[in-house]
């Protein structure tokens, strides 16, 4: 099973809980003015449980099938520990159950997708699809919808399997279910008995349809099953939507950690129809957490969450409402609002991993804590950006973000495919946010010391040397003899492009010539180029990093330094372009030197 979310740098809990999250939300109910509740409980069932929950569940079957999943790709090597150890009832199965309430389940019609409302099919059958941006939902708030959430929650599962249940209200759409459960499963591509299998496997009942062959189970007989697995059984009016998910390894200390992280503006909304309330069990007791204002490194951010509807700041703070030229008109870009660390609590220089960072947030979700905007050696500041609630503005910032949701991609295909002016929106937006919090920083550095003086003494110290007696014995004073340089080297172009791979191009064009000043026509010269990192992921600087240079008689490589050697001529200028390959987040510097070839 292909992962789409796999050109990220966040971990899988927290795309597991920032995707779950999102589409729990998106599917509240709109009667109901209490927040969405969101539950996340770990078990590690053993003895007679793991035997009751393998053998219901048809585990047991998956596991009689694992000799034939050798061939597999590498994605599924915990996979086959697993299933290998499912009849060993002392050996413990971790499941993690996610459940919310106060939303709509899984509703709609099971068996095609014709709408966001056919939920059932969309999140259990639906694979690779997402109703997220299409036909009725380009223009809604919604990023729900399941488009990816199905991928989300197996990738969590060593054995690629989840188990759906959900309660409903009942309606013609829905075929008058009120209940209904499913599991599914993504094994290997495999054969067996010369027969091909793509490794798709649903627990249900018989359809009668080719097309789909299984089913959900329905009503009474959906609790039943629920039951037998020893799992808790919702009531009729707990309408929502329970996730399953056995052999995993997210530990609840990492979940609680993620929903203060990512959620933490859902969670302090004011408003209870937008407000998050989370609950956590691990081994049937209750975990205390999601306290984001106890958490050092975030609760700045929270200082300036409370002023982005706010227009009188203290010291210390500024609020900017952003607007940028796109297309045939100003836009609203959406409101900044920053912060200058150095008040005890700030604690910006203790390891705090947000320091000089930026919380771009959408819809209440920190889509990513953005250190691009800010200098590394300039005053500590922290800050937040809101997108503008006008309704285009809102969708660009929307449509701009990959299937992960944890960037805004200037040359995202989607935004420009319905906004014209969205890629120039977005570019300038970003230029804008850099320069008013790299503004804020150079604002924030102290005023430099002055020496206390009188009038008379600064006089005097100034004029000194106007009346100055001559020193007959020693002369006049020689200016010094100017330096002329021999070489000159121009940087005419910089910049860094994006790769189709998971990485970074620095790219520059250098142009070297004679100096006019030079005593000689032509002189054989080495320009040395190398490329180092200032600060990595840890900000910390690092060691050379291998890099190329196009010259025009061929491409010289290098790992730690490249030295070009050729012949320059008077008048002549010759352009040298290099590259280098690096991370997203590091902070790069070339460094070119030219010196006379003594050979």
């Amino acid at each position: 099973m292909a992962d789409p979310l796999r050109r990220t740098d966040l971990s899988p809990v927290e795309v597991l809980v920032r995707e779950s999250v999102q589409n729990s939300l998106d599917e509240r109910r709109d009667e109901i003015d209490q927040p969405v509740r969101i539950r996340f409980e770990r078990r590690v069932l053993v003895g007679t449980d793991k035997q009751r929950f393998v053998e219901t569940l048809g585990l047991s079957k998956l596991a009689a099938r694992q000799k034939y999943f050798r061939a597999a790709p590498n994605w599924f090597p915990s996979g086959n520990e697993d299933l290998l150890q499912m009849s060993d009832p002392d050996i413990g199965l971790p499941i993690l159950m996610i459940s919310d309430f106060n939303t709509k389940g899984l509703g709609g019609r099971w068996n095609r997708r014709g709408s966001r409302n056919d939920r059932f099919f969309n999140l259990v059958f639906g694979i690779g699809g997402s109703q997220k941006w299409n036909g009725e939902d380009e223009t809604a708030r919604s990023l729900g919808s399941y488009g990816y959430g199905k991928t989300v929650f197996a990738m969590c599962s060593n054995i690629r399997t989840v188990l759906y249940y959900s309660t409903l209200r009942p309606d013609k759409g829905a075929g008058n279910d009120n209940c209904r459960a499913m599991a599914t499963a993504f094994l290997p591509p495999h054969s067996k008995n010369d027969v091909d299998y793509a490794g798709q496997a649903y627990f249900g009942n018989d359809s009668q349809d080719q097309q789909i062959p299984r089913r959900p189970l329905a009503g009474d007989e959906a609790h039943e099953w629920i039951r037998t697995l020893g799992l808790r059984q919702r009531s009729e009016d707990e309408t929502g939507t329970s996730v399953v998910i056995p052999a995993t390894s997210a530990e609840m200390q990492d979940i609680v950690q993620c929903c203060e992280r990512w959620w933490w503006p859902r969670m302090r909304d004011t408003d209870p129809v937008r407000r998050v309330k989370f609950e956590f069990v691990d081994e049937g007791i209750e975990v205390p957490g999601c306290h984001p204002r106890s958490r050092p490194e975030l609760s700045p951010f929270l200082d300036c969450y409370k002023l982005i509807k706010s227009s009188h700041v203290g010291d210390g703070y500024v609020v900017k409402d952003i607007s940028v030229r796109a297309g045939e008109k100003r836009r609203p870009a959406g409101r900044l609002v920053l912060k200058a660390l150095g008040a005890v609590g700030d604690n910006h220089e203790n390891g705090n991993p947000f320091v000089n960072c930026v919380a771009l947030i959408r819809d209440g979700l920190v889509i990513k804590y953005e250190n691009a905007f800010s200098h590394e050696d300039k005053a500590p500041v922290i800050g937040i950006f809101l997108p503008d609630e006008n309704p285009e503005t809102f969708q660009a910032f929307v449509l701009s973000e990959p299937p992960s949701h944890d960037e805004w991609v200037e040359n995202s295909n989607r935004m420009a495919v319905r906004y014209e002016w969205g890629p120039e929106f977005l570019r300038l937006a970003k230029s804008r946010l850099r320069s008013l919090t790299r503004d804020f920083q150079t604002s924030q550095a102290p005023a430099p010391d002055t020496e206390r003086t009188s009038a008379s003494a600064f006089l005097k110290k100034s004029l000194r040397q106007l009346f100055r007696p001559p020193n007959t014995a020693r002369g006049p004073p020689v200016p010094p003899t100017p330096r002329t340089r021999a070489f000159t080297i121009t940087r005419v172009q910089s910049g860094r492009r994006l790769s189709e791979r998971d990485y970074q191009e620095d790219f520059a064009v250098f142009r070297i010539s004679l100096s006019h000043h030079a005593a000689v026509n032509s002189a054989r010269i080495n320009v040395t180029f190398s490329l180092r990192a200032l600060a990595d992921a840890d900000g910390k600087p690092t060691d050379s990093i291998p890099c190329e240079i196009q010259t025009p008689d061929g491409l010289c490589q290098g790992e730690n330094s490249v030295t070009v050697r050729m012949r320059l001529q008077k008048d002549e200028k010759i352009d040298l372009q290099a590259r280098g390959r690096v991370h997203p987040s590091w902070k790069t510097q070339w460094e070119v030197s030219v010196d006379r070839d003594q050979r």
